[in-house]
């Protein structure tokens, strides 16, 4: 009971996507009865041809009109052939493209927790494959399978109409066939849903592949990865053979059947012809027409293996379709959020025993307490897995929390528009992902049609120009997928120009300088401190550099505060901050000061070399 509920749902939904176009398929209806009608036609005036030959009255005026009813007959039903072909095409486009664009928008909508239960693949493999297969049942499928219905209830009154006893015996078969088709539907569905399953893997496994193939190939892993491809696509493959295989059976049945239905049609005219009489020439009409009209039955039957191959298909495409589409969001505008003005924004952040998990048994934040004044630079510190870049990401809602709040100005942030709220937060984070788009596409990202002189200058202040400037097209430059082009530290110089651009009130660094030099670094830091001023920032960094620039640094340890003060007065505690620092901050400064020195000396030895470059200079003189 709760399968078949379900199955009508499915079914509803996507006659949902249809009823936008009620024209279209209103036009498919009537082609097809009419193609319906002047197809059962064509078998009558054959036999009303026979009929009139074995009579032998009128004979050759007769059959030339008859010829002339069928060819017009056959003309007819050619455009209205098109009209059927033609509107599933039309109706399947358009539905997909609404499809298209409705699971685009859910895979948008969708929060950071969503994509982090479902494959990158997976989804490829939804917008792509699964959505194929649905437009493939609804241009191609959807239309035969009308036609071939209608044709068949055609068939059937026409038996009515040309003897008694032939539509008894059609009426008795047919539903038989059509039963076997379903059941034969039925045992082939769960391997289709496999099948689009197992398309899902392999499209994950080869989406990994591709995008991780520097990987791949420092490893040596390519036989590892040619095992685990190989094990995905012969699951996909046998699947398909399983499929195959009950199809295999249902066609040669149906073909039986038929041949049965035929052999019936004429044992029972053989009986109504003997003993011959005056009406043998009506009965070879009617049985002469009979013979035609199941000839129109084995079409359809036959036809019917394949139609119910592109409508399984389909369907399984379209469950994991609705899987996504129909998938809750969990991140959303609460009843009564309010937008937040841009130019009322002072930073004041605000978390209140703050608790999330990613799951019941992941419990990342386990009750955090803290505030940050507007304008603050607070650094957060702490091992991997300490949940500091996981507060960060509750403040533009890329989580909720799982209890307490989250504060911004005084308001939950829960009450805040998404769309203000991120619109006021500038965020940089570790993994920089770039567009396959120009330099200046990917910098002015998020502020649309942005003039080229405040590019630049977003450019300059992330020190990004230095390189910009040496390309032979400059902010046209095309940085290739993802930014394959690029370097990691110019790729996140340009991540830096990209938030500067949007002008955020508040800014969350996530380990933003781990991918450039020293000396990248400390040109950047020197921009950033002309950038962070008058705002409220959050630094997520291991980094000492980095930490010189906050004004408080805020230590995590298991999802917890353990510590918080500038760096004099935690070295004083003596406590998480000061072992952390001593065993891995120390020795980095230490490194940075004799890079200094280094640099010190190199400075001075230049300048001694320029003095007595010039010394000799006036000597020569």
């Amino acid at each position: 009971m709760l399968r078949s509920r379900i199955d009508f749902t499915k079914y509803h939904k996507l006659i949902e996507y249809g009823n936008k176009y009620k024209r279209t398929i209103a036009l498919m209806l009537a082609s097809g009865a009419i193609l319906t009608a002047l197809q059962v036609e064509i078998p009558i005036l054959i036999g009303n041809a026979v009929g009139i030959i074995l009579s032998s009255k009128s004979v050759i005026d007769s059959i030339v009109l008859i010829s002339l009813e069928i060819i017009a007959l056959s003309a007819a039903s050619a455009v209205f052939q098109f009209s059927l072909g033609y509107g599933g095409q039309y109706l399947g486009q358009k539905v997909i493209y609404d499809m298209r664009n409705k699971l685009f928008v859910s895979i948008q909508g969708q929060s950071f927790s969503f994509h982090d239960k479902n494959q990158t693949g997976q989804l490829m493999a939804r917008a792509t494959g699964d959505v194929e297969a649905v437009r493939r049942f609804v241009a191609f499928g959807f239309p035969q399978i009308l036609g071939q219905m209608l044709l068949m209830v055609g068939v059937v009154v026409a038996f009515w109409f040309v003897n008694v006893e032939f539509a008894i015996i059609v009426t008795l078969i047919l539903p038989v066939l059509l039963y076997i088709g379903w059941r034969f539907s039925q045992t082939q569905a769960p391997f289709w849903r496999k099948a689009r399953l197992n398309y899902g893997n392999i499209n994950t496994v080869l989406q990994e592949n591709i995008t991780g193939m520097r990987i791949v190939r420092a490893f040596s892993a390519e036989d590892e990865e040619k095992k685990k491809f190989n094990a995905v696509n012969a699951e996909y493959r046998d699947d398909l053979i399983g499929a195959a295989k009950i199809r295999s059976l249902y066609t040669p049945l149906l073909t039986l059947l038929i041949s049965l239905l035929l052999a019936s049609v004429y044992l029972a005219a053989g009986f109504q012809t003997l003993p011959v009489s005056a009406s043998t020439a009506v009965i070879a009409a009617k049985v002469t027409t009979a013979a035609f009209l199941v000839g129109l039955l084995l079409g359809p039957v036959r036809f019917l293996g394949q139609l119910i191959l592109i409508f399984q298909n389909g369907m399984a495409g379209f469950e994991r379709v609705l899987e996504i589409t129909d998938a809750s969001v969990e991140i959303v505008d609460r009843l009564g959020s309010k937008d937040l003005k841009s130019e009322l924004v002072k930073g004041h952040i605000v978390f209140e025993n703050v608790r999330f998990g990613y799951g019941k048994d992941r419990e990342i934040l386990k009750g955090v307490d803290l505030e940050i004044k507007p304008g603050e630079i607070v650094a957060f510190l702490g091992a991997s897995g300490s949940g500091k870049t996981t507060l960060a990401n509750l403040v533009p809602r890329f989580y909720d929390v799982t209890s307490g709040r989250v504060l911004l100005d005084r308001q939950d942030v829960r009450d805040i528009k998404l769309k203000s709220l991120r619109a006021n937060i500038g965020i940089v984070s570790q993994d920089i992902f770039l567009f396959s788009a120009t330099v200046r596409a990917n910098i002015s990202y998020g502020k649309w049609n942005t003039p080229l002189n405040e590019v630049i200058n977003a450019a300059r202040i992330a020190k990004a120009d230095e390189f910009i400037e040496r390309f032979p097209e400059k902010y046209e430059t095309l940085v290739g997928e993802r930014g394959i082009t690029l370097s990691g530290g110019q790729k996140q110089r340009i991540a830096i120009a990209r938030t500067i651009i949007t002008d955020p009130k508040i800014l969350i660094l996530d380990d933003s300088l781990s991918s450039v030099d020293v000396e990248t670094e400390y040109a950047i830091q020197d921009a950033l401190k002309t950038v962070v001023e008058g705002r409220t920032t959050i630094m997520i960094t291991q980094r000492l550099s980095t930490l010189r620039l906050s004004t408080r640094i805020v230590v995590f340890d298991e999802g917890k505060i353990v510590e918080q003060g500038t760096h004099d007065q935690l070295l004083a505690l003596n406590g998480t901050y000061s072992n952390l620092y001593y065993s891995q901050l120390a020795p980095q400064e230490k490194f940075e000061h004799v890079r200094e020195r280094e640099e010190e000396a190199a400075t001075t030895t230049t300048l001694a070399q320029a003095r007595g470059a010039s010394s000799q200079k006036a000597n020569y003189k």
